[in-house]
């Protein structure tokens, strides 16, 4: 028993440490839920339970591993598991976004809505590794990679997580939303003028209801950057503003060149019209060097009157945030097509469809 005890194999820096460091971020997980979640007793029924249960399992798969390490293995695998199911039962590709979460404007959401996903994304990561170890750990000694045992590598577990996270990431942020969600009337006209010089695009965006109220808004976003500055106001069309919107809904332009999902401009310099009339949907004309294509000589004159009247009423500023870093904003969200229910819908076949 002495000999026996002597020579046990200990286990591995790793093996311990990443089932301990998944632990720490599942308690602050935990801790986070129940916080924003308003937690009640409620919460333990049902599949909750798995993220409850889940740091207990995981530290008795750690005490086991220094007596029963293949027993240890098992346990730990199952703690990770039963946490990684809860997440996967609670997030969406729609709505409960994890990643879509990280576009909320303070404005309409306190930050720790946003670091309670931020732990989500995290314990993930963590939670998969873990998993992945644990099983690897069990594979026989004699299966080796380059003459070192599969079950003493850590990198094929990184490497599987790494790849799962950035297939997760693409699926999650397109199209570009923010976690809200709109029951508002529309405007009788969405107007978007984009120009891009290099990394920058230049964006006026102007919105006009039925009861001659418009809003105008203008941003100034670069590629590469998290988040930045929209300011929006409100004016009154006069007569004259009036008679030219209502003669731009007539402009066979807009009916003849249409896309129902027009492309971000590519080019390192390009220039963008984007026209969206509420009574034909979310068919939105389109305009672009990219298509060469020019825009109404009416509709360019009218943005410009626009701009030139003076303003009646609040001046917002906002901050709009991309975590794709402005790559999946697109003119559809230029256009004012930002909540989670504008973009994504549950169709009749119980699946979602996104703009």
């Amino acid at each position: 028993m002495a000999m026996n005890e002597v020579h046990r194999p200990k286990p591995f820096r790793m093996t311990v440490f990443l089932p301990i460091i998944s632990g720490v971020f599942l308690v602050w997980l935990i801790a986070s839920f129940v916080d924003f979640a308003n937690f009640t007793l409620q919460y333990l029924i049902g599949h909750s339970i798995f993220l409850f249960m889940s740091p207990f399992i995981l530290c008795g798969g750690i005490l086991l591993l220094r007596y029963r390490p293949n027993i240890g293995h098992v346990v730990i695998g199952l703690g990770a598991a039963l946490a990684l199911l809860w997440i996967y039962m609670t997030e969406s590709a729609t709505f409960s976004n994890s990643w879509i979460a990280l576009n909320a404007s303070e404005y309409f959401y306190n930050q720790l809505y946003v670091h309670y996903s931020k732990l989500r994304i995290i314990c993930v990561a963590l939670l998969l590794i873990t998993l992945l170890c644990s099983i690897t750990r069990l594979f026989p000694s004699d299966w080796c990679f380059r003459n070192r045992a599969i079950s003493e590598r850590t990198w094929p577990a990184i490497v599987i997580t790494a790849l799962f996270m950035v297939c997760w990431f693409a699926k999650s942020v397109i199209p570009y939303r923010q976690p809200i969600i709109i029951d508002a009337m529309e405007s009788e006209i969405k107007i978007l003028h984009v120009t891009k010089d290099s990394l920058t695009f230049h964006e006026t965006y102007i919105g006009i209801f039925g009861n001659g109220k418009y809003y105008i808004a203008k941003n100034n976003r670069e590629l590469f950057h998290y988040s930045f500055q929209e300011t929006t106001a409100e004016g009154v069309l006069t007569e004259n503003l009036q008679a030219e919107a209502r003669a731009i809904q007539t402009l066979p332009e807009l009916k003849q060149i249409s896309e129902k999902s027009p492309k971000a401009l590519r080019a390192l310099r390009a220039e963008g019209w984007y026209v969206d009339q509420h009574s034909r949907g979310t068919v939105v004309a389109s305009f672009t060097t990219e298509n060469s294509t020019l825009p109404p000589k009416q509709l360019v004159d009218f943005v410009q009157d626009i701009e030139n009247a003076p303003l009646h009423g609040q001046v917002w500023h906002s901050t709009i945030r991309d975590v794709c870093l402005q790559f999946c904003y697109d003119p559809i969200a230029g256009l004012g097509y930002r909540a989670e229910n504008q973009r994504c819908r549950t169709g009749l076949d119980n699946k979602e469809h996104c703009l």
